[in-house]
Formats: structure tokens, sequence, C-alpha cells
């Protein structure tokens, strides 16, 4: 037994092109679904006697049950190839290292209609870097002395204070000088 060859891609497939080939063998697969269940449905309407511009003998119980039991076999199926597919799909997403990023803005869309319901709000936008902070300017200089405000009112006279102690008393002063000696009268004696 041999092992398989692989043919030489050149140039070498990048990741996203092997991402996008993927999802379109996906989208491929479901158009070549979407043919087969059509198919299906047009089988039971010939059946049935309803599919338009085609009639065929009238289909008998059993007939009826046997496209009945093939249809739902199909649908199984089918079934089954989409959880694969959406697997497949996922597992595509999962490994895109677009995955997360956002793409462009798209141009904005034509106004509506007035009157209609309100729509959801978007999402907040993201805050904007702050700006540099600008160098501190030098100190200018100080200003002269304002003018002498108007003299205030005299306030309330305030309660008296505490006596203070009585001082030391002061030396004795010196001895004043005798008086004159008056002149002496006339006696008077008294009788007796």
């Amino acid at each position: 037994m041999s092992l398989p060859s692989f043919p030489v891609v050149d140039p070498p497939i990048q990741r996203d092109d092997a991402v996008n080939q993927i999802l379109s063998s996906i989208a491929m697969e479901e158009l070549g679904l979407s043919h087969i269940l059509n198919a299906e449905g047009e089988k039971l309407q010939y059946i049935l006697g309803t599919l338009p511009g085609l009639s065929g003998p009238a289909a008998t119980v059993s007939d009826v049950l046997a496209a009945n039991e093939s249809v739902r076999g199909l649908l199984e199926t089918a079934v089954q190839n989409q959880l694969f597919l959406k697997a497949k799909m996922q597992g595509a997403l999962d490994a895109s290292p677009m995955q997360g990023a956002t793409g462009p803005t798209g141009p904005t869309g034509p106004t509506g209609p007035a009157g209609g319901p309100a729509g959801p709000a978007g999402p907040t936008g993201a805050t904007g870097a702050a700006g540099a902070v600008g160098a501190t300017g030098a100190t200018g200089p100080a200003g002269a002395d304002g003018a002498a405000g108007a003299t205030g009112a005299t306030g309330p006279a305030g309660a008296a204070g505490v006596t203070g102690p009585t001082g030391a008393a002061g030396p004795a002063g010196a001895d004043g000088a005798a008086g004159a000696t008056g002149a002496t009268g006339p006696l008077i004696y008294a009788q007796q």
C-alpha cells in the first residue's frame, strides 16, 4: 500500500484562504442538500397527485407509506449532515485569525420612515485617549500692596480686670520745719 501524494500548491495557501475555502465548501454542501430536499418534496407531490402539470396513476396506501418512509430516512440523514456541517463551520471560524476582529464600519443606511418604533440603543463607543498635560507656566511678579482699609468701629468695653496686690510702703518723708512761736497775750487773773 502506498502513501497518498499531495500536489504542490504554488503559491502556498494562507490561513485566511483555507478558512474561506472551508466555508465555501460548507455553502456548496448546503446548496446540494437544498436540491435533494426539493426533489423529495416533488416526489411526494407526484405520489399525491398535486404536482402542477403532471399527473400519474393514483397512489395506493402502500405507495404513500413507502414514500413517507423514504422521506423520513432522508430527513434523518440530513439532520446528521447539518450537525456535521455546523461543527465543521465552527471549527473553521474558531481557527480563523480574524475571530473577534471587527471589520471596517460600513456606510450609513438610508433613514427609515418616520413614526416607527425606536430601535435598540447601540453599544457604547470606546473612550478616547487622554490629551497631553501642558507645561506649568512661570509664576508672575507679586502685585502692589492695596490701600489701607477704613478704621473699624470701637468695640464694647471689656470686663473690669482683677485688682492687683497692694504695693510696698514708700520711705518716710523728712520732718518739716518748726513753726514760729506766736505772741504772748496779756494775762488775766481771775479773782478769787
